[in-house]
């Protein structure tokens, strides 16, 4: 038999069930109009070499100024940004 990781994450949620995992405000995203799955994509880019509080006080800022999406992040100007990001550390890198 051949294992594939589909295989086993069929395995493992068959079993364990959906995880709720992550600490999402379903509030904001109906709100905004704003896919929930963009924050968990900003969120492990974001986590990259930093602590996670670190990542949540960045996600508060997009939150704030209502540019957690892609098009906002991608229409925003980089400065402003990397100031937002700011605290997840790298935010240079991070922000391109």
């Amino acid at each position: 038999m051949h294992v594939t990781p589909t295989y086993i994450y069929d395995k493992l949620y068959s079993h364990f069930g959906p995880q709720h995992w992550w600490p999402m405000d379903k509030t904001y995203h109906q709100k905004h109009k704003s896919d929930p799955r963009f924050e968990v994509i900003i969120g492990a880019i974001l986590t990259q070499n930093t602590a996670w509080i670190n990542v949540e006080k960045a996600i508060i800022n997009l939150k704030e100024q209502k540019m957690l999406s892609h098009k906002k992040i991608n229409d925003s100007n980089i400065d402003s940004l990397k100031e937002l990001i700011k605290p997840s550390g790298f935010f240079n890198q991070k922000a391109i």
